[in-house]
């Protein structure tokens, strides 16, 4: 006769509708009967009999005890950082590289002043703290923690830093919630986003990044795949085979939005340079031209730019350039000579050197290489 399908509870405390579709995912595969209605609808099957349970550290105490009760007779693996106080093999987003993440990407803006936010403390959170600390110390930035406990503690500590050096903080955040809080914190205050506090969450949950006042830069957990290999973890468990105690996945994508829109530097004369290098990159730009465009002698725009940028003033023309050029290369709508052309470079051969000093690889290989593993990525979801 027919095998008896297996069926499977999952109770998230997180109603992350990428993680419902890792699973599912899995499900499909593995041909699965799934008990769902608790997502939509919050209630827990009381009575429910199943084979197999994916689980969240819950905020309600009586929920976690239904699922350390049910764990004593049920396989179970637990989904994220946060347990509800039972033994068994988790599945975790990778905290450390998110947090790594954010950090690389305020330093890639040239900030000097650095700090975490968070409204109140979690293990997830925790650890991105932790990690993101630490990053700074590699980085030789400053960490500082701007989560008061009230509204009105958490905006004192943003403006006194703020007041204090006449400088742009950069500021990672535990979740895109948080974030959101922070930017309507310094909307309140009259505080510029980006300009001067720039923010990064965690999540790059679209509904949020969307509604947030200012479009929000994010660090991509890859849920799908969390609930994904949830799923694959909790299969081998019911099939008797060994499961590591932790499972960690590598996140996504930081996705950059306007509240990381711009470079954290605030001489008047090297933002004039830097303007003047963003608005005409495609032209033939002298260092000369640029100097007298920012209105400083050609040292000092060279002794700023190295103070400011950690780099000359043709490295970051060179960087423009290439971003540019990588965006058209990716696109695959124009012919290497025309992209050449368009971004600065005089011919292509100074284009494919670029590239190859930078990737390693010629451009259209290059373009051809991220393109199939973009299509990838997506066909193995």
């Amino acid at each position: 006769g027919m095998k008896r399908r297996k069926q499977i509870f999952f109770l998230l405390s997180w109603n992350d509708y990428r993680i419902f579709q890792g699973i599912s995912r899995f499900a499909r595969e593995a041909g699965w009967r799934m008990d769902t209605r608790h997502f939509f609808t919050n209630q827990i099957p009381l009575d429910g009999a199943f084979d197999g349970m994916i689980a969240m550290g819950h905020r309600d105490p009586a929920v976690n005890a239904y699922v350390c009760d049910r764990a004593a007779t049920v396989p179970t693996v637990i989904l994220g950082t946060d347990s509800p106080g039972l033994d068994a093999p988790m599945v975790v987003p990778d905290n450390r590289q998110i947090a790594r993440a954010a950090a690389d990407h305020l330093y890639a803006l040239f900030h000097k002043r650095t700090g975490w936010f968070a409204c109140d403390a979690s293990p997830s959170g925790d650890e991105r703290k932790r990690a993101f600390r630490e990053r700074l110390e590699e980085l030789k930035l400053p960490f500082m923690d701007l989560s008061g406990s009230t509204p009105r503690e958490q905006l004192h500590a943003v403006q006194s830093r703020l007041k204090s050096h006449r400088m742009p903080l950069g500021v990672m955040c535990r979740d895109d919630h948080d974030a959101v809080v922070l930017i309507e914190r310094c909307i309140e205050a009259q505080i510029k986003v980006p300009d001067e506090v720039a923010v990064i969450g965690v999540g790059d949950l679209e509904a949020l990044c969307a509604i947030s006042p200012v479009p929000l830069t994010s660090v991509s957990p890859d849920m799908e795949q969390l609930g994904y290999q949830a799923a694959r973890v909790l299969d081998r468990r019911m099939r008797g085979l060994p499961v590591p105690p932790v499972t960690v996945v590598p996140p996504g994508p930081l996705v950059r939005r306007v509240s990381t829109g711009c470079l954290a530097i605030t001489h008047p004369a090297l933002r004039r340079a830097v303007h003047m290098i963003d608005a005409r990159y495609p032209e033939a730009l002298t260092m000369e031209q640029i100097a007298e465009a920012a209105g400083v002698s050609l040292r000092q725009l060279f002794l700023l730019f190295r103070r400011e940028m950690r780099g000359s003033p043709h490295r970051y023309l060179l960087d423009v350039r290439l971003e540019h050029a990588q965006k058209l290369v990716l696109a695959n709508e124009r012919r290497v000579t025309e992209i050449a052309a368009a971004c600065g470079f005089c011919t292509t051969r100074t284009l494919t050197r670029a590239f190859h000093q930078q990737v390693g690889m010629a451009p259209v290989k290059w373009g051809k290489k991220m393109r199939e593993a973009a299509s990838d990525a997506y066909s193995s979801r």
